[in-house]
Formats: C-alpha cells, sequence, structure tokens
C-alpha cells in the first residue's frame, strides 16, 4: 500500500514537472539564442569600432591633406598675380576636399546613430535575458519546494 501511494505521488509529481521541464527547455533554448545574437552584435560593434577607427584615421589624413593645402595656398597667394590658373586649381582642388570632409562627416554622423541603435538593441536584449534568468530561478525555486514536500 505504501510502494502504491509513493508509485502514484512519484507519477504525479512527474506529470506535474513535465510542463515545467519542458518551459526549462524552451527558456534555454531562447537563451542560447540570445546569446548567438549578443555576440553577433558584439561583432558587429567591433566591426563598427574598426570602421570608426579607420574613419578617424582617414579623417586625419584628410586633415594632413587640408594642412598641405593651405600651405600650398600661401605659396599661390605670391603667384596669384602671375598664375590666375593655378590657383582656379587649387580652389577646386579644395571644394573636392571639403566635400570629401563633408561626406565623412555624414558617415561619422550616421555611425553613431547605428552605434546607439546596436546599445538600444542590447539594452533590450539585456532586458529579456534578465527576464528569462529571472523566471528561471523563479522555476527552479518551485521544483526545489515540490521536491520538498
Amino acid at each position: 500500500m505504501n510502494n502504491e501511494l509513493k508509485t502514484m505521488l512519484e507519477s504525479i509529481i512527474q506529470e506535474a514537472l513535465k510542463p515545467i521541464k519542458e518551459e526549462m527547455q524552451t527558456i534555454k533554448g531562447e537563451v542560447q539564442t540570445i546569446k548567438g545574437e549578443v555576440q553577433t552584435l558584439k561583432g558587429d560593434m567591433q566591426t563598427i569600432k574598426d570602421e570608426v577607427q579607420t574613419l578617424k584615421g582617414d579623417m586625419q589624413t584628410i586633415k594632413g591633406e587640408v594642412q598641405t593645402i593651405k600651405e600650398d595656398m600661401q605659396t599661390i597667394k605670391f603667384q596669384l598675380d602671375e598664375k590666375p590658373e593655378v590657383t582656379k586649381a587649387v580652389i577646386h582642388r579644395q571644394e573636392e576636399t571639403d566635400a570629401k570632409l563633408d561626406a565623412i562627416s555624414t558617415d561619422v554622423h550616421k555611425l553613431h546613430g547605428e552605434i546607439n541603435y546596436i546599445k538600444e538593441e542590447m539594452s533590450d536584449i539585456k532586458t529579456t535575458v534578465d527576464f528569462t534568468y529571472q523566471k528561471t530561478t523563479k522555476n527552479e525555486l518551485e521544483i526545489f519546494k515540490l521536491k520538498q514536500n
């Protein structure tokens, strides 16, 4: 009689725990998916950081080019009366450089916006992971309580 009661209780507990176990497996799968997505985002962030570093290097190069152009303009100012074609060429080059600087500035602003978006997405993922962690902890506590009884 005692063994039968024990067997029945074990069967009831196993049946009651089955949905919890299934939910735990689902949560584990979701956590693994989130971890993969976080890793992907980290890779994307590193790519963006690398691109920003490249842009910074390009901007330094362009700053150097602008400095060179400024120096060239000083030399040309002395020769302005004799060589107006050179002056026109320098002005054209300056306009091209300004256009490049504007394009780079636009790219940097765009990257800044994308980085902010990724930060927000990572915050959302962290919230989801925290929620999943809390839910898992609560489920484990309930299982522990059931085992105690």
